[in-house]
């Protein structure tokens, strides 16, 4: 292992036991324990060399945060060509999220890493949610992020500017975007569809990992998904939880239920909110064709 530091950021080079090396680049005064965490996540994934990048989010001010600012990570591995077509996978964690196991690891790492090594062609955006584990997260802050419409728009021109970066200013082939949801990272879709940033930005899936508490589901909706019938929604529940409930109440205010609009319900024992997490791009097929 090796540390090269340069203006304004730093940079990690990490080559694991299996060969493969990843590259993580971060931006001055970004949380350190974030980065450290990232790191290790990264050292234990192996299956696919990659470069992330960690920077202060856009918009990301937080009062509440251990350093007063939220971080952004954004994930490519070297399999990926920027410049042919690739999925955009935009991950919205829940309460206590962007820790080490459950979220880098987990959640996003060990489900996204055996898909690199499928062939796709993907990177992984993840930014930190007000409830992140690195702050105090009352669940009154549930959707109090990209509040304005357009805030949500600017956050992903900047993770673009990173990306054009990484691929030496040249142009990057078409994105297919496609956005993650789990649990609290619900109430997240719920906001985006009240500002209609979600379907401004058009993603082809939308996922709600067990994430469908309260109205956030009927929010989005009424806010700009039914109006967006290009928008693939699955909604992933687990019998007898709120966010089956509230699903199931949803659902059954159609007549007949919109094509692009599906509900799976997961029985208990063998599925629980954290399994759903755990397994939801597989269970989704959001980085499939």
């Amino acid at each position: 292992m090796r540390f090269l530091l340069v203006l304004f950021a730093a940079c990690f080079f990490c080559q694991a036991a299996n060969g493969q090396t990843h590259t993580v680049t971060w931006e001055k005064g970004v949380y350190k324990k974030t980065t450290k965490k990232w790191i290790n996540a990264l050292s234990k994934s192996g299956g696919v060399s990659s470069t992330s990048y960690i920077n202060k989010q856009l918009g990301g001010k937080d009062k509440l945060h251990a350093v007063k600012h939220r971080d952004s990570i954004v994930w490519i591995p070297n399999s990926t060509n920027l410049s042919e077509d690739f999925i955009m996978l935009i991950w919205f964690h829940g309460h206590g999220g962007y820790d080490e196991k459950r979220t880098f690891n987990d959640r996003t790492l060990k489900q996204i890493v055996p898909k690199s090594q499928e062939g796709k062609r993907f990177v992984l955006v993840l930014p930190e949610m007000p409830w992140t584990v690195h702050g105090r997260t009352p669940a009154k802050r549930n959707s109090m992020i990209w509040t304005k419409p357009g805030d949500f728009l600017s956050y992903i021109e900047s993770v673009k500017s990173v990306l054009v970066r990484h691929n030496s200013g040249q142009k990057l082939g078409k994105i297919d975007h496609r956005i993650v949801g789990h649990s609290a990272g619900g109430s997240t879709i719920k906001r985006l569809g009240i500002t209609k940033d979600l379907c401004r930005l058009n993603p082809t899936m939308v996922v709600w990992s067990d994430s469908s508490y309260g109205r956030w589901l009927a929010n989005a909706w009424d806010g700009c998904l039914r109006d967006s019938p290009d928008i693939f929604v699955k909604v992933f529940v687990v019998r007898g939880d709120s966010p089956w409930k509230r699903a199931t109440q949803f659902m059954g205010e159609f007549q007949d239920l919109p094509e692009n609009l599906q509900l799976f319900i997961m029985n208990r024992p063998r599925w629980s909110h954290k399994l759903i997490g755990n397994n939801i791009v597989e269970l989704s097929g959001v980085l499939d064709k």
